[in-house]
């Protein structure tokens, strides 16, 4: 799944050798303070690089048929895509930690890419392209009123246990769906992967519930979320990384 993903295998690899290049920077470091500091660094990537792994790494989800039957097709791909998505979201959360060691400043978890601040992040060709897939694949899925009203639905369903931003963020969302305006900034992209992982991980979703937006829907939602976020934090990484 990943290896299709446009700009994916460039990316990892780049984020895999910054590895490498923190070794080489601890070791040709003779300045003891500006080492403790690389080797915090690098403790803090190699968690990331693990929690992002895990979420690259499952393909599977093998169930044992003594408590819950084998689930087929989209269903089977809408519980595969909800772990990875809830485990990707895990690993943006430690970016944004190694962002604050490196940096010395927070980012909001999903505000901080539409910052004028921050446009060297947002106006790289990769995020800028799966930014653009994204949104084509959003006018695609929700091409009538039927399928936009379901959408709609399930973004108020997501709006239960939000905080008052992420309400106003979705709300904003809404808005341009039943404007049929498909252009979503970087953070309102972000926003609905936030949602929709708060769902999984803390209310309660699962693959048929709620029963608003089935689960065909949801695993053609989820892969765009997830190949969108995939790229995002792998060339996040990478611009972060170059600021050591």
């Amino acid at each position: 799944m990943e290896r299709e993903i446009i700009n994916f295998n460039g990316q990892y690899e780049v984020f895999r050798n910054n590895i490498d290049n923190l070794e080489v920077r601890i070791i040709e470091t003779e300045d003891l303070t500006e080492q403790n500091r690389i080797v915090e660094i690098q403790n803090v990537y190699s968690t990331l690089d693990v929690k992002m792994r895990l979420a690259f790494g499952i393909r599977e989800i093998r169930l044992n048929n003594d408590f819950v039957s084998d689930k087929e097709d989209d269903l089977k791909l809408c519980h595969l895509l909800y772990y990875k998505l809830a485990d990707l979201w895990f690993a943006y959360d430690t970016y944004l930690k190694f962002y604050k060691i490196v940096a010395g400043a927070d980012k909001n978890n999903v505000d901080w890419i539409d910052a004028n601040v921050h446009n060297n992040y947002a106006s790289t060709d990769a995020i800028i392209l799966a930014r653009n897939s994204a949104n084509g694949s959003f006018q695609n899925l929700y091409n009538n009123n039927q399928k936009r009203r379901n959408f709609i639905e399930y973004l108020m369903h997501c709006k239960t246990n939000a905080s008052p931003s992420q309400k106003r963020r979705i709300d904003q969302i809404i808005i341009k769906i039943q404007q049929q305006i498909f252009i979503f900034t970087n953070s309102e992209i972000l926003t609905i992967s936030y949602a929709v992982r708060n769902n999984f991980v803390h209310n309660g979703e699962t693959t048929v519930v709620p029963d608003n937006f089935g689960y065909k829907n949801k695993s053609h939602l989820l892969k765009v979320l997830y190949s969108y976020l995939a790229i995002t934090l792998l060339v996040s990484s990478n611009i972060t990384f170059s600021r050591i």
